[in-house]
C-alpha cells in the first residue's frame, strides 16, 4: 500500500473511516500489519491490537520458535491468555528453544494443519461460560514468516481462512504480523483474506496507517 492509492480512487475519510472500523470491531476481522524494516513499532501495535490489560480479553498468541520479533508474542501465566507454538520440523530441532514446561497453556504444533486445529481448540477452550463478548476475543499471529517458509501458499491460505473463520464468528479480532522479509508475492496472495491492512513505523514516535479495500479508504499516518 502506498500513498498512489488516491490516485486510483482510495480516500481519507475520517468519518467513514471510524463507522467502517467499528463495524469491524463488533462482527470480527482479520488485519494484516505490516512492518517498516528496522522499526519497533510492530510491538505498539500489536499490544494495541490486543488490548490493555485492564480489559477483559482472552488473548491466544501464535508464534514459531524462530520468528517472535513482536514484544508480545512472549508466553504468560495469564489464565485468560493461551498460545500456540509452531516448532518447524524443517529446521534443525537442536537449534529451536522448546517452550517452558512450567506454561501449562502452550501449545505446540508441528504442521500447518496441526496448528490451525490448535488454533480453533484453544480459541475455544478460552471462551467464557456465556460466549464471546464482541471484540474479546483478540488473536495475534507471529509465525507468518516462518509458516510460509516452510508450506507452499496455499497450505498458509487454508490456515488463514480456518483463523478468520473460528475469528468471526466469535466477533473477535486477530491481527498478523509481516516483516519485510516476507516475499511480497505471498503477502499478495493473502490479501484477499483480510479485512484490512495496517502499516506501521517510527521507532521514537510510533504511528499506523490504516487501508479498508471494501471502502477504497487509506488514512493517514496516525500517532500509535
Amino acid at each position: 500500500m502506498s500513498d498512489g492509492s488516491t490516485a486510483r480512487g482510495w480516500v481519507d475519510d475520517p468519518a467513514t473511516f471510524t463507522a467502517a472500523l467499528d463495524d469491524l470491531k463488533s462482527t470480527g476481522c482479520l488485519l494484516l500489519v505490516l512492518e517498516a524494516g528496522g522499526s519497533d513499532a510492530g510491538g505498539a501495535g500489536c499490544r494495541r491490537l490486543l488490548g490493555s490489560s485492564d480489559e477483559e480479553r482472552k488473548r491466544l498468541l501464535v508464534r514459531s520458535e524462530t520468528d517472535t520479533h513482536t514484544t508480545s508474542s512472549t508466553p504468560t501465566d495469564d489464565p485468560d491468555e493461551r498460545t500456540v507454538v509452531y516448532r518447524s520440523t524443517a529446521r534443525d530441532a537442536a537449534a529451536a528453544a522448546p517452550p517452558s514446561p512450567s506454561l501449562p497453556a502452550t501449545t505446540v504444533a508441528s504442521d500447518v494443519n496441526a496448528l490451525g486445529d490448535a488454533v480453533e481448540d484453544e480459541v475455544e477452550s478460552l471462551a467464557p461460560l456465556g460466549g464471546y463478548e464482541s471484540g474479546q476475543l483478540r488473536v495475534c499471529v507471529d509465525a507468518l514468516g516462518t509458516l510460509l517458509e516452510d508450506d507452499g501458499l496455499l497450505s498458509v491460505l487454508e490456515f488463514t481462512k480456518t483463523l478468520g473463520t473460528a475469528v468471526r464468528e466469535r466477533d473477535g479480532i486477530a491481527h498478523f504480523h509481516v516483516g519485510q522479509h516476507v516475499p511480497g508475492i505471498a503477502v499478495e496472495g493473502l490479501l484477499g483474506q483480510f479485512d484490512a491492512v495496517v502499516e506501521v513505523g517510527g521507532d521514537d514516535d510510533p504511528r499506523q496507517r490504516w487501508h479498508l479495500p471494501d471502502e477504497s479508504l487509506s488514512t493517514r499516518w496516525l500517532e500509535l
